[in-house]
């Protein structure tokens, strides 16, 4: 179920990339407003656990020692919570970690306790399988997906993924495939659709390397998508670095991706959550503007 291909039994205990067991672990969940703003107010779950190990991770612990953070909730518990957010105001569930996608028997388990019209939001970077979409495309509303980086090299120094550029694109293509077939067949039996929302953080340094070609990409094969390039980067586990990615985007690099993302005329394009054309973009200020705590298990400078 996952691109990591383990090969692990995690029913026998916690194993494996993402360090996980059969149960979910909850470390946090609450009704959302910083969400794209058609998703909002969402409901999101985070779950320990990833198959990923970035750089800047904000959320390092709980992805690092899963077993050590949140609590063992019952598929049914979660299920109670996720009605009771639904009457607080919820338009959706969103699922996040960590990584929903390294939780997925269990979020069945939970799903099979949950009224069927439940939006449920997928809160991935897509380092999955076309088995897990298989499984998931008729049960998922919303996919929201996170495309990092733009090659193999950066992808590898930054989350320690390996074949990052070719594994994230056909995923992506198997993904689109499905919820086109299941759009069809929803418009068929009057069903709710289903859609895809991406999203590409601009990091410092890597507006050439990696934003530039995500954006490309996502234009040339997915143009109708609705894409959301996010500025907001922090170095949460990186304040002490003297290379580039250790910082803020600096606003000129800010001001120049979202101008060249403006340029490039996708039909549905936001800039942190809101519709681009809507954004009066003035920048961020100095990239150096944020003090965080280094982590000293960082050996490589990139």
């Amino acid at each position: 179920m996952c691109a990591e291909k383990c090969g692990v039994d995690r029913t026998v205990g916690p194993a494996g990339v993402c360090g996980l067991g059969e149960a979910g672990r909850v470390y946090k969940e609450y009704l959302h407003y910083g969400e794209e703003r058609r998703l909002v107010p969402s409901h999101t779950v985070y779950l320990s656990g990833c198959n990923f190990r970035c750089a800047f991770c904000s959320d390092w612990a709980q992805v690092d020692a899963p077993q050590a953070h949140g609590v063992t909730l019952s598929p049914r518990a979660l299920a109670l919570r996720i009605t009771q957010r639904r009457a607080e105001g919820a338009r959706n569930v969103n699922f996040v970690g960590g990584l929903p996608d390294v939780n997925v028997l269990y979020l069945l388990r939970v799903l099979e306790h949950v009224a069927e019209d439940t939006h449920v939001v997928w809160n991935t970077n897509l380092w999955t399988t076309e088995t897990a979409i298989d499984h998931l495309v008729d049960i998922v509303w919303t996919w929201l997906v996170d495309v990092k980086f733009g090659n193999d090299h950066c992808a590898r120094k930054l989350s320690q993924s390996k074949d990052y550029w070719a594994t994230t694109t056909r995923l992506f293509a198997h993904l689109q495939a499905q919820v086109a077939r299941r759009a069809l067949a929803a418009a068929t039996h009057s069903a709710p659709g289903r859609a895809v929302l991406v999203r590409h953080l601009l990091m410092p340094g890597h507006l050439e390397c990696c934003t530039k070609p995500v954006l490309r990409w996502l234009c040339t094969h997915a143009r109708g998508t609705p894409v959301n390039l996010m500025t907001g980067y922090l170095p949460y586990r990186l304040g002490a670095s003297t290379q580039p990615i250790g910082r803020r985007v600096p606003s000129a690099e800010v001001s120049a991706g979202v101008d060249f993302f403006r340029g490039l005329g996708f039909l549905d394009a936001m800039v942190d959550g809101q519709d681009a054309a809507e954004c009066a973009f003035v920048g961020t200020g100095s990239s150096a503007d944020v003090t965080v705590v280094a982590d000293a298990t960082q050996r490589e400078p990139i």
